[in-house]
């Protein structure tokens, strides 16, 4: 009961500030700014974690954590601007943002693999960079396109709507999951996380469902109708499964349980958007098929 009361103590807080802040920028308050500082603050945290993993860590690691976080930065903002048939960027800003990518990447590589042969941990330095850039990309892709989901426009206020609708989905099919799996769950979904149940995960499925139903009813917008979120809200709880397995196979691979232990009861910045690393750019890829 107690990793219970640990994951309602944090998680809903953290839920409602998330919310809160999507909120602010649904009715022009932040200006687009709200969900800029949530994607940034997970990414970067979650950045900061998975390179912490100890099968990458060495002498060099403080150091190579906080350029790769740069590079992350970079390589969302560059994602972002270089899609200017969806935000309609100047050619100029790309420009900018691709030599100063170039750049950040060049240095980072540069400091993270001098520091690891002064360290005299020579080993594995190449493999470990390598995991960090395949990191960064892993991670900055679907905030990327998260970034890119808010900005589309044709629904009735932004493409914000379907970012929160999305995340409402996936946090009610984990909660839904959760919740049926541990009090009914009888058959396991996979090894990989013993803990995951055929039942859970199907409990999932109709809470994501019924979340995404309940929102486009409410929302009413012809671009976005109940049955679409209906069948959005069943490929997300699948989809958002599939991606949390993925991360408890990199955990299992490096012997740990948990990404962090920044929030008791939850884990780190990557065990909070762990589901949401595939969902985010399938969901922009439906997005635009569906707005054809």
């Amino acid at each position: 009961m107690k990793g219970l009361a640990n994951r309602m103590k944090w998680g809903v807080p953290i839920l409602i500030i998330s919310v809160g802040l999507l909120s602010a920028d649904l009715n022009g308050w932040l200006d687009g700014y709200g969900l800029w500082i949530l994607s940034l603050t997970f990414g970067a945290g979650a950045i900061f974690e998975a390179i912490s993993f100890p099968t990458v860590s060495g002498g060099f690691l403080r150091a190579r954590q906080l350029s790769w976080i740069l590079v992350y930065a970079m390589v969302v903002i560059f994602l972002v601007q270089s899609c200017t048939p969806f935000i309609g960027v100047a050619v100029t800003a790309v420009e900018i943002s691709s030599s100063l990518l170039g750049a950040v990447l060049l240095l980072s590589t540069l400091v993270s693999t001098t520091l690891g042969f002064a360290s005299n941990r020579s080993q594995g330095i190449l493999m470990a960079c390598i995991y960090s850039l395949l990191t960064v990309l892993w991670l900055s892709i679907p905030i990327s396109c998260t970034l890119l989901l808010a900005s589309l426009e044709g629904m009735e206020t932004s493409g914000i709507h379907l970012v929160l609708c999305t995340v409402l989905m996936v946090k009610g099919s984990d909660t839904g999951a959760y919740f049926v799996g541990r009090n009914f769950g009888r058959r396991p979904l996979h090894p990989i996380s013993p803990k995951k149940t055929i039942e859970g995960l199907l409990a999932g499925i109709a809470s994501a469902a019924a979340i995404g139903y309940l929102y486009a009813e409410l929302l009413a917008d012809p671009g976005f109708t109940p049955g679409m979120a209906l069948f959005i809200g069943v490929l997300v709880a699948v989809v958002g499964q599939i991606s949390d397995l993925q991360e408890s196979a990199l955990k299992r691979r490096v012997g740990r349980k948990d990404s962090g232990e920044t929030i008791p009861g939850l884990g780190g910045a990557l065990d909070m958007i762990d589901s949401l690393i595939l969902v985010m750019p399938m969901v922009l890829w439906l997005r635009i098929v569906l707005d054809q």
